[in-house]
């Protein structure tokens, strides 16, 4: 039954992309600010500035330096001089990510502001931002891009996330933008917004995912917010399993608090559509596969728990997926890469387990951690 259900959801979401691809990018060039916070990003700081600076959509970059310990000053104040008037510098105590962003908005002048970040390649060779400021002449205040994946000096974990990002958050973002009316998040290392609409509606750093807090601040004031899914960028992934638990515990744990914050909205269509499907899965998954393991194991052990935890069914509905990433990526190994995804619900259930349901009940989230960056490779 379940199969049943996913393979619907996907035929419907096939059919709203069918639909979609009509729509044209706008293409008004020099129309759009870029906001970049930057805290020690030294590494990967100058390939992501560079690329941003050499997309024909863009006006001008703001790199908040939010008090960075490493040679990221040094890098910006380096690429000023290359790009006097293109790339605006601002230096800055740590304040944290929402502090860095409302302070790079005091220096934007464009009508729409691009918000990403440092460690995030956002293509100059094609129509992505055009394709997010299309949503924004047709009326969305706010637009969302896909997150994939860069794969440049990437190991193992990598691919794994890899081979199955890109086409999860197209159906997932997709549905909620058809059942709830809205995308679940616009994210921060790919959203597009009314340069007004940010300025009424600030960020903060009161949770340590401050984009899921603006996404749902701007739904519960009644914003429109739009899913585009013809804008990818490519944001590096953690190489080490400890970095890749810190990241989706903050991830998880801030989801927790960001319900906590925005209780009001769970009894509306967004909620029922976008916020609670996601929570609800995810304990119930866990609870389900806690479950299937000990029936398991009662009967042959180790044999037996392997073949609950990755069924058939579910194994070739992931490699199919991991196909399109493939093809997107050009990289055929993350089709069997795609085989190890288990490893990342089971990540979620555990971590959702241990930490997401105290975040709920108590409001606390940990410190934000700091994965470690890579310089990204020219093509």
């Amino acid at each position: 039954m379940e199969g049943i259900v996913f393979f619907a959801l996907c035929a419907i979401v096939l059919v709203y992309l069918a639909v979609r691809s009509r729509v044209r990018p706008c293409r008004e060039y020099a129309s759009i600010d870029a906001i970049v916070p930057a805290y020690n990003e030294g590494p990967c700081l100058e390939g992501a500035l560079t690329d941003l600076l050499n997309n024909p959509y863009i006006a001008k970059v703001i790199c908040v330096n939010d008090g960075s310990t490493d040679d990221t000053a040094a890098v910006l104040e380096r690429m000023q001089t290359q790009w006097q008037g293109r790339l605006v510098a601002v230096h800055q105590d740590n304040t944290g990510k929402g502090g860095a962003l409302m302070h790079g908005l005091e220096h934007v002048t464009a009508a729409q502001v691009f918000l990403t970040d440092a460690d995030t390649r956002v293509p100059a060779d094609n129509d992505g931002l055009g394709y997010l400021l299309a949503e924004i002449r047709a009326g969305a205040d706010a637009v969302g891009g896909v997150p994939s994946s860069s794969l440049d000096a990437a190991g193992f974990l990598p691919h794994v996330r890899a081979s199955l990002k890109l086409p999860m958050i197209v159906l997932k973002r997709t549905l909620q933008q058809l059942l709830g009316g809205a995308p679940f998040i616009i994210s921060g290392s790919c959203g597009m917004f009314r340069t007004e609409v940010l300025r009424a509606v600030r960020f903060s750093d009161r949770t340590k995912v401050e984009d899921l807090d603006m996404s749902w601040s701007l739904v519960a004031r009644g914003y429109r917010l739009r899913q585009c899914n013809r804008c990818v960028v490519y944001p590096q992934e953690c190489n080490t399993f400890a970095e890749e638990w810190r990241r989706w515990r903050r991830w998880i744990v801030g989801y927790a608090v960001c319900i906590r914050l925005h209780r009001r909205l769970l009894a509306t269509r967004f909620g029922l559509f976008s916020i609670l499907p996601m929570a609800v899965l995810a304990l119930v998954g866990a609870v389900t596969v806690l479950a299937a393991w000990y029936g398991a194991s009662q009967r042959e052990g180790l044999r037996d728990i392997v073949l609950v935890t990755v069924p058939l069914a579910w194994l070739c509905v992931v490699m199919a997926m991991g196909a399109i990433s493939a093809v997107h990526h050009r990289r055929a190994s993350l089709i069997p890469a795609a085989a190890f995804s288990v490893i990342y619900v089971l990540l979620a259930y555990v971590i959702w387990l241990m930490h997401g349901l105290k975040g709920l009940f108590t409001g606390r989230e940990p410190a934000r951690d700091k994965p470690s960056r890579c310089a990204h490779v020219v093509d």
